[in-house]
Parts: structure tokens; sequence; C-alpha cells
């Protein structure tokens, strides 16, 4: 079997990039560290939210079960600050 050797033109060759607007560099920056933090913060937000609705839900059948929701309002009142400010966080605009 041959083997052959395909070229067309010359190589292109960048040796270095010329920047005329620093402000465009500085927004597209910014837009990266933007992108990087909330995909670094949506699994926790996840992660919390998540727990906090099995939680809920467990005490809810506790508390059929049981006939008292005591269990539904202590998770309740121990949860919905964090999934408060979880939500706010992660939907927050800008």
């Amino acid at each position: 079997m041959a083997k052959y050797k395909v070229t067309i033109g010359e190589e292109f060759v960048v040796d270095g990039v010329e920047i005329t607007n620093v402000k465009s560099v500085e927004r597209l920056a910014a837009i990266d560290g933007r992108r990087r933090r909330e995909r670094q913060q949506a699994p926790l937000a996840y992660g919390v939210l998540g727990l906090f609705s099995a939680a809920f839900v467990a005490s809810a059948v506790i508390g059929w079960y049981d006939g008292s929701y005591d269990e539904l309002l202590a998770v309740w009142v121990t949860g919905h600050g964090w999934a408060t400010f979880v939500i706010g966080r992660f939907f927050k605009k800008g």
C-alpha cells in the first residue's frame, strides 16, 4: 500500500495577533468567567434543591401516616431559606 503526502499551498502560520479593541476582550473575559461560575454553581443548586425536595416529600409521607404534619413544618422552617437563597442566586439576572 502506497503512502501519499497531500499538500495544498503553503503552511499557514500565525505568529501573533494584534488586539485593537481591549474593551471587547475584557467583555469576553467577563462573559467566560460568568459562564464558568454558573457551570460550577449548577450542580450545587440542583443538589440543594433535590435534597430539600426529598426531605419535604419524605416528611409529608411521614405526616400522612402519623396524622400530624410537625415533621413537614420542621423541614419547611429549616429548608425554605436555603431553597430561596439557591433559587435566587441561580436565577439571578446579570
